[in-house]
């Protein structure tokens, strides 16, 4: 019998996997931070034991979920300007709100709220661009959260930066410092076609090929942008980008919401990856992204919060449900995008738009232990009779139980190992700075 370090079972296994396959009474395997085996619990008890057995009982055993869109460390202006167009939101209050507070406290204390918020709703990895990088950075390790991120690249100065060059140039220095760092990933974040220009975003493409790195960039989010940027360069977002050379499978663009169909011609051609947020999107009137449309030209999508400025939450099975209800409403179809796509979308489909499925997003051997736990013993989860709908339509985040990152337990029984929750909340109830 082999010895590994850590084994989860419990009575529904969903590794999605290939087959899409659901494991009753199932079993993982974890040694060190990988996956050694999965498969049925009465197979695999025969051949494994474990220093640490959590054993689940009537509850969902699946890959944790990936946020492919975030920006963590506004986490404290959460509801500081609702029921606000984008531009508004964005230019009278979020901006002047950073200007005033955001410093190197702020984004640490901002940045564990938002690590706490999402390890006790189920997210085991994010894909992050704000500013103060490499607080966020730092801020997740002690959580053992796994995130992409970069600094928050723009043209006019901001709180952790002079000028757009400068960083590019923290950027360069965050990937030598995590350049073999198992839990932190560097990638390129201009904020937006306007508000980046067009030499920075050439110098953000020549540093992406150099070094290889994702770009992470907001792209066509509102109608607006779109409009501005044809008047401006005959162009649509995409098409602008696409001239500039920035459109390529390492490009994650956040939201896409206004693209045509040549917009996603020019996505498929490319090999781009999107990111989802229909909460935000709803939230700021921003539009309904064609989600179905792109999925059916073979484009890989994930799903992203956005801030929890802007939605006002990190909960991805709230995201789950609002993509699947605002596609169906949108497309007056309720056979759209069924269940079992959404919930790719949170899991191996998210770990895909950042390059890192080959190491997360599905529970298979090899791959690293990334797992949550869903206890199914509540009134609003009884009866079951398709668990991809449930975990669509009825899970909630308070119902994660368990969370495993990169084979350590770093939640269990809804206790966060890894953070200091009590301390955590009264740091935020202490800062007064909007008073």
């Amino acid at each position: 019998m082999s010895v590994c370090d850590l084994i989860v079972k419990g009575k529904n296994l969903l590794p999605m996997d290939k087959t899409m396959a659901i494991i009753e009474d199932g079993l993982v395997a974890v040694s060190g931070n990988d996956i050694v085996a999965v498969g049925a619990r009465n197979d695999l008890e025969k051949k494994y034991k474990a220093r640490e057995v959590i054993d689940v009982g009537n509850s969902i055993v699946m890959p944790g979920l990936v946020n492919t869109h975030t920006h963590a460390a506004m986490a404290y202006f959460r509801g500081l300007a609702d029921d606000l167009p984008l531009k508004e939101w964005l230019a009278e209050h979020i901006w002047p709100a950073e200007t005033k507070y955001v410093n190197e406290n702020f984004v640490k204390k901002s940045s564990e709220l938002a690590c706490l918020e999402m390890i006790k709703s189920g997210t085991t990895a994010f894909n992050d661009m704000y500013f103060f990088a490499d607080i966020t950075a730092l801020t997740a390790r002690q959580a053992n959260l796994r995130v992409m991120l970069g600094e928050g690249i723009i043209d006019f100065k901001t709180p952790s930066c002079d000028t757009p060059s400068q960083a590019l140039d923290k950027a360069i220095s965050l990937l030598e410092r995590y350049v073999n760092d198992k839990l932190i990933k560097i990638a390129l974040t201009p904020h937006a076609i306007y508000t980046v220009n067009k030499k920075i975003l050439i110098k953000v493409r020549d540093l992406a090929v150099r070094y290889n790195l994702p770009v992470h960039i907001h792209v066509s989010e509102t109608k607006k942008e779109v409009d501005d940027c044809k008047k401006k360069h005959g162009l649509t977002p995409v098409a602008y980008l696409d001239n500039l050379g920035l459109l390529n499978k390492n490009t994650i663009a956040a939201h896409s919401v206004w693209l045509d169909e040549d917009d996603i011609a020019i996505y498929k051609k490319r090999g781009v990856k999107a990111s989802h947020c229909p909460i935000s999107n709803m939230k700021l009137a921003s539009g309904i992204a064609p989600i179905a449309k792109m999925i059916k030209q073979d484009i890989i999508i994930g799903l992203g919060t956005d801030s929890a400025a802007s939605n006002n939450t990190l909960d991805m099975f709230s995201e789950m449900r609002a993509c699947a209800l605002s596609q169906k409403a949108h497309n007056l179809d309720s056979t759209i995008l069924p269940a079992r796509e959404i919930v790719k979308m949170a899991t191996i489909n998210g770990a895909r738009v950042l390059g890192l499925d080959k190491d997360i997003g599905s529970l298979e051997i090899g791959k690293k232990a990334d797992i949550i736990t869903i206890n199914l013993d509540k009134p609003h989860l009884q009866p079951i009779h398709n668990l991809y709908s449930h975990l669509v339509h009825c899970v909630e985040a308070q119902d994660v139980d368990n969370v495993i990152i990169n084979g350590q337990v770093v939640m269990k029984n809804r206790g966060v190992q890894t953070l200091d929750e009590e301390r955590i909340l009264k740091d935020v109830k202490k800062f007064n700075g909007f008073k």
